[in-house]
């Protein structure tokens, strides 16, 4: 937190909490659910995948509406509702006995969507030279709660079961509320108050905020899409049971953070952002048609998975940086709008692939996955020559 004053130093702390909070219970079902949700009354591939991905629909189409809300009333007093929000719909997942029931519950808490106003709230506690920085800082909060999630999850469903993991999520929604009433502290003052056209116009126009927003899309489809159907592969085909699969998450994620964290680095220093971002692309690609190839091996798939978390990592912490420089000071908060609903929509149009493909096999869904990739590839490759 070098660099940060007083005030950025607290806020920092505060709001990574907050969200490494919530991110974690989100994260937490994502290594088992698809395995739990075959079991549930009237369970079809298409719904496991649905229950799974509507959570991103809901989002997607509510980080703008609340975060224009929060410019008029206040970011703590939305942050508030998207959480009271999210835990009713941790609790009706919960309690919910079919699949139609978590499907439901799983809406309720992506209409908690406050993603794009934790983004703005960091906008308005940072200066303008320090505010990558911050938001660097929060995705590194968001980065350890994916890596605890993944080995903790199949841990605490082996214990609890799914209607538990849902219980815990709530839990810790609800000791997010308090973290932010009791250490967040919001300015007095507002940057605006009045909807802008003309900054949207902009985002959409940029071919660099453009490719920026497609990668995005395809991050979190491949991400879902991956984690509906790899727990299914893992226990029906190679007999690893769902408990147990911690025991390779953990060594997985360590190790790819020795890609993960040089690649940052180099990818600071040399400043060649969207030549970075095109080859993680790449990279992402291969890993996932290898995964296909080598689906029956454990140990294979093992090895892949590092090469799949280290660029979906780099690729998670270095994007948000990259809007931040591209949009600038005015378009800033538009951009990120665009950015967040991006995000969350891919997260429901991967769960879809996903249900869609494997009631054919499950290697299908990595090779769909692998051409999404490559589809992200060509669009940097041509929106966002212009490297900055």
């Amino acid at each position: 937190m070098s660099g940060f004053n007083s005030i950025e130093k607290n806020a920092a702390f505060s709001i990574s909490v907050l969200i490494a909070l919530r991110m974690y219970g989100l994260f937490l079902i994502m290594p088992v659910f698809s395995v739990f949700a075959k079991t549930l009354p009237d369970s079809t591939p298409l719904l496991i995948g649905l229950a799974l991905g509507i959570y991103g629909l809901t989002q997607a189409a509510l980080q703008i509406p609340l975060g224009l809300a929060s410019d008029f009333f206040g970011r703590k007093k939305i942050i508030t509702i998207g959480l009271v929000v999210f835990i009713a719909g941790s609790i009706v997942a919960a309690l919910s006995t079919t699949i139609y029931g978590v499907v439901i519950g799983r809406a309720i808490q992506g209409m908690g969507a406050i993603a794009s106003t934790g983004m703005a709230l960091i906008a308005d506690v940072s200066r303008p030279e320090q505010r990558t920085k911050m938001m660097a800082t929060v995705g590194m909060s968001i980065g350890l709660a994916f890596v605890l999630a993944f080995i903790s999850g199949p841990i605490l469903y082996g214990w609890f079961g799914m209607s538990g993991l849902f219980w815990i999520t709530a839990g810790l929604a609800t000791l997010a509320l308090l973290q932010l009433h009791v250490f967040v502290k919001e300015p007095q003052s507002k940057i605006k108050k009045a909807f802008s056209f003309a900054e949207f116009k902009h985002i959409f126009k940029n071919m660099q905020l453009a490719s920026l927003n497609i990668s995005v899309f395809v991050l979190h489809a491949v991400m879902t899409a991956v984690f509906v159907v790899l727990p299914l592969l893992l226990v029906e085909q190679l007999g690893f049971p769902a408990e147990n699969h911690w025991k390779m998450y953990l060594p997985v994620l360590v190790v790819s953070m020795v890609f993960f964290i040089p690649m940052i680095i180099v990818h600071e220093k040399i400043k060649k952002y969207f030549l970075f971002l095109s080859l993680a692309l790449l990279g992402l690609a291969i890993s996932q048609v290898l995964m296909a190839v080598f689906s029956s091996s454990l140990l294979m798939i093992s090895a892949l998975l590092v090469l799949y978390f280290a660029f979906f990592n780099f690729l998670e912490a270095a994007m948000p940086a990259m809007l931040s420089r591209i949009a600038g000071e005015k378009y800033r908060g538009a951009a990120m709008g665009a950015y967040s609903t991006s995000q969350f929509l891919g997260a429901f149009m991967g769960s879809g692939i996903a249900g869609f493909l494997m009631q054919k096999s499950y290697i299908t869904v990595f090779y769909g996955t692998a051409l999404l990739v490559m589809i992200s590839f060509i669009a940097v490759g041509l929106f966002a020559r212009s490297d900055k």
